[in-house]
């Protein structure tokens, strides 16, 4: 009985001991499990890292290229100093500007010109077809046609403007916007015939409506629509157009023997200009002798002061016309040199 009794008792022995070493193993299993867990957790971890670095990395590259592309583009508008914005606004101002010297002006390029006794412009001297030079204070210069205001040449001429198309003959005038040493510049023609030199004649405008008007256009700077102060005068040009104005009256005495022909605008020089009051030299085409004429802003009306001969001035004039500003009528005549 003893022996049975010491034989179970084993048995007993030997199944829990069996059971505690299961049970000793299930806990290394238990923790083996946790471990892998803590595993995948920091792979996926280590992965959403990478994944975030990557996405900025080519963040990081579209800010980049974004900003490459906005330099190049703030490059590009650099290299330019002129374009259709600019086009735009110089065509405002010189209908603005025509409206307040009573002259009309319309636009032209090489492919679509205008006839200014004779030359086809701006074509015969800017374009495929050109057919003569230009010159500028009677220097032959070279000048291109530029869409952006640079080009090889001495001048890049962006814009011409004329009114050769509603002017009196005899007062035409051509208008080049452009760009010598990239600084703007306006030069103006009132050639109506044929030089020695076989040149189309500029000279810089002495406008300052003009001047100032074209260069706050290319600086993208405010553009201040001129207006006529009745009793100044803004340039030589607007005296001499008043002068030409009042001689090709036809219902003025005073132009009924002047002979067009023989006269040239080029050979007018300023002198003095002092508010309402412009002095202007005449120089015969010839060379020798010219003459004087004074103009004088009064309102509505302007004395003209003829000086016959340069050494009659200042002390013997020969005539004094009153004329009206609106219609360049000589409301009044008053002869001096019998004085």
């Amino acid at each position: 009985m003893k022996k049975v009794v010491l034989g179970v008792g084993i048995c007993i022995c030997l199944v829990s001991f069996v059971g505690c070493k299961a049970g000793n193993k299930a806990k290394p299993e238990s923790s083996s499990v946790k471990v892998s867990e803590s595993y995948l957790k920091d792979e996926k971890k280590e992965k959403s890292k990478i994944v975030e670095e990557s996405s900025k990395i080519k963040n990081d590259d579209t800010s980049i290229s974004s900003s490459e592309k906005a330099s190049e583009s703030n490059s590009e508008k650099a290299g330019s100093i002129w374009n259709i914005d600019k086009a735009s606004k110089l065509q405002n101002f010189m209908k603005s500007w025509g409206n307040t010297m009573g002259q009309s002006y319309k636009e032209y390029q090489p492919n679509h010109n205008v006839d200014f006794y004779g030359v086809k412009l701006p074509g015969e001297v800017l374009g495929s077809d050109k057919k003569q030079p230009i010159a500028v204070n009677e220097q032959i210069v070279s000048a291109e046609w530029s869409s952006d205001g640079r080009s090889s040449a001495d001048y890049s001429i962006v814009s011409v403007y004329s009114d050769a198309e509603t002017a009196p003959y005899a007062a035409k005038h051509v208008y080049f916007f452009g760009f010598y040493n990239n600084q703007p510049v306006v030069l103006v023609s009132m050639q109506n015939q044929g030089m020695p030199d076989g040149a189309l004649h500029f000279k810089r405008t002495d406008n300052n409506d003009l001047n100032s008007g074209f260069q706050n256009i290319v600086n993208d700077k405010p553009v201040n629509q001129p207006v006529q102060n009745s009793n100044t005068w803004s340039s030589m040009d607007e005296a001499i157009q008043f002068y030409e104005d009042t001689y090709q009256n036809a219902s003025n005495e005073i132009g009924e023997n002047f002979i067009w022909e023989n006269y040239d605008r080029s050979c007018w020089s300023l002198r003095e200009n002092s508010g309402n009051r412009m002095l202007l030299h005449w120089s015969n085409i010839g060379g020798a002798g010219g003459s004087y004429d004074e103009f004088v802003k009064n309102g509505d009306t302007t004395e003209l002061i003829v000086y016959d001969g340069n050494a009659s001035y200042p002390d013997n004039p020969y005539a004094k016309y009153t004329i009206r500003n609106s219609d360049h009528k000589v409301i009044q005549t008053e002869e001096l040199w019998n004085k």
